[in-house]
């Protein structure tokens, strides 16, 4: 498939002013010119930015902007075809916004998102970003990668550059296939294992027969209950005697008097009346004891002053201090009597309280007398009776009904366990023959992942990087190898010869040098130049064969320095020869008098084509 680019619209970018325009498929050879720093390199580079969102120098987006432009935006535009269809890209950056326009025959195709804009971009250009870069622009310094790579690299650089990937994504898509298939027949493998053993391992009982459950007399279950009641009514008759038993011997050990008569409680009450008065009385006469001694205490009897030592007439006190000893004595003397009353009638009250208290417990002997006749049951007998027998018969009952319902639960425990046996054994059967049906079916599956893996391993060794792949790329790089030598043989006179050397998962070159091998970083830098142009001179017109995708542009960006006038003339005739390729060649001192020049002027650090 071929991209034609055609013509791109720039402002502002790298070291260029406004409204920059150059178009790419006017002429066959177009040589640019400048100065060196005027911004001839940057048109690859605003080109990859266009189209790919980046640059190969890796120059952010914040430093495309001209520093000296009053503008705050930058902006660009591609117009190219591929297929009979008309492509414009529209990018413009106004801060850290950027905002991107894609018309497939002014039809709008752009995205929300920036990223997946690009991706349509991508998708038609066909051409990832590091094989657009190289294919389109070539310095002496920056030299196509394809010469100086690993031969590793290399093959991958040409699996790519000749869309032969897609045999790869279908290897892998194919090995994914497989992994996904071999784990499948791993687990079912593992599957089978297992029910083999279980089908090896597993020994499957004979069923076992049921007894008969023997029944229980009823007629033992209801004498038992009948028994066990007439033995429980003896038992309450057994205590009711014993309850009897007691209260009879309770009433005979009671003695009291009948004819016992009611002590006087009116002359109790007399001589508690009194002996509370007399006791009263005596308080306040030790009262007043307690007073008349206070009283003689505190009198004074002196004769003579104690601080002056004169003599002082005591009479009056004497005689208060003799009538207050006579006082106190006249007190004392009644107290006494007082006391010997109390004593006398406490004594008589205490009497009177025996004989009340002598009474009391006489008749409350009487009433538990009388309590007692009426709760005893005169008719109860005081023996118990006979009960022998029917402990006797309940036992032997007892005994016979025990030995039918343990039989009977013997039985039924052993049909239980016959039953939880033969079902086990049932299930162990049921259980053989779905297993015996998932072997074979297992068996079957796996019969037929192990043919589909068969046929899988051999798609995947035919779509790896050794099969079809391997085959392709030896075609084409036979092809290559033949189209770079025409080229070479123009440019260096037969002097240079390629060779490619395939090995497995390298690619080898060779250069033939008068026809001697001589490693290629020995060539000088005009014969690499020849080289470099021959190959990339080369790629293109096998892809344009092959139906690759290719690009009509190409930048050679003073590779012209290298070369002495001979080679610059012959690289001109074999450009000039070229069809569908745009060549700029990008040179500050070399001008050919029949290419169209582009020239660019820098004043004040701003750029203009």
């Amino acid at each position: 498939m071929s991209i034609i680019l055609k013509e791109l619209k720039f402002s502002n970018m790298f070291s260029y002013g406004e409204n920059n325009k150059i178009s790419f498929n006017k002429n066959r050879i177009t040589q640019l010119t400048a100065p060196n720093g005027s911004g001839k390199s940057s048109i690859a580079l605003i080109l990859q930015e266009v189209l790919y969102n980046k640059n190969i120098k890796g120059i952010k987006k914040g430093d495309i902007l001209n520093r000296h432009s009053t503008s705050k935006n930058w902006g660009a535009s591609l117009s190219f075809s591929s297929l009979n269809k008309e492509y414009v890209v529209e990018i413009k950056r106004t801060g850290a916004t950027t905002k991107v326009k894609f018309l497939e025959n002014e039809t709008d195709l752009s995205e929300h998102k920036v990223l997946d804009t690009y991706k349509k971009i991508n998708e038609i250009i066909g051409l990832d970003f590091e094989v657009f870069s190289q294919l389109t622009y070539q310095s002496s310094t920056d030299l196509l990668e394809f010469l100086k790579a690993t031969d590793t690299n290399r093959k991958k650089f040409l699996i790519n550059l000749f869309n032969l990937e897609k045999y790869i994504t279908i290897g892998e898509a194919i090995k994914v296939k497989l992994n996904s298939s071999d784990r499948e027949q791993l687990k079912l493998e593992g599957e089978l294992k297992g029910v083999v053993n279980f089908l090896e391992s597993t020994t499957i009982e004979e069923e076992k027969e049921t007894i008969k459950v023997p029944n229980i007399d009823d007629t033992l279950r209801n004498s038992v209950a009948r028994l066990e009641n007439e033995l429980a009514d003896y038992n309450d008759l057994c205590k009711k005697i014993d309850k009897n038993n007691m209260l009879i011997d309770e009433r005979n050990s009671l003695s009291f008097d009948v004819a016992m008569t009611e002590p006087e409680y009116k002359i109790y009450d007399n001589l508690q009346s009194e002996i509370t008065k007399i006791q009263t009385e005596i308080q306040s006469i030790d009262k007043d004891i307690a007073k008349g001694n206070k009283s003689l205490s505190d009198l004074d009897t002196a004769d003579t002053c104690y601080a002056c030592g004169q003599a002082l007439d005591n009479t009056h006190a004497v005689q208060m201090k003799e009538k207050l000893w006579n006082d106190i004595n006249d007190f004392t003397q009644h107290r006494n009597v007082a006391r010997e009353k109390l004593f006398e009638l406490k004594i008589q009250k205490n009497e009177i309280q025996s004989e009340i208290d002598v009474f009391l417990i006489n008749q409350k002997a009487a009433e538990r007398f009388e309590n007692l006749s009426q709760l005893i049951d005169f008719s109860l007998q005081t023996d118990y009776p006979d009960y022998s027998d029917i402990q006797n018969r309940l036992t032997i009952t007892k005994e016979e009904l025990n030995k039918q319902e343990k039989i009977y639960k013997e039985a039924t425990e052993h049909n239980e366990q016959v039953k939880i046996h033969n079902t086990k054994v049932e299930a162990l059967k049921e259980q053989k023959i779905q297993f015996t049906n998932r072997q074979k079916l297992l068996d079957n599956d796996i019969i037929i992942l192990q043919n589909k893996n068969k046929h899988l391993n051999i798609l995947k060794k035919a779509f790896s990087t050794t099969g079809i792949v391997a085959f392709k790329l030896e075609n084409l790089t036979k092809e290559l190898e033949e189209q770079i030598n025409q080229y070479l043989s123009e440019l260096s006179d037969g002097q240079f010869q390629v060779i490619f050397r395939l090995a497995g998962e390298k690619l080898n070159i060779v250069v033939i040098n008068n026809g001697i091998e001589t490693p290629i970083e020995t060539v000088s830098g005009g014969e690499f130049s020849r080289i470099q142009t021959s190959i990339l001179l080369a790629i293109r017109k096998v892809m344009s064969k092959i139906g690759g995708n290719h690009v009509n542009l190409l930048f050679l960006d003073e590779i012209t320095g290298v070369l002495d006038d001979e080679g610059k003339e012959k690289l001109i005739e074999v450009l000039r020869e070229e069809d569908g390729l745009n060549v700029f060649l990008i040179s500050h001192d070399f001008t050919h008098p029949l290419i169209d020049k582009i020239q660019i002027k820098k004043e004040n650090n701003v750029s203009t084509i």
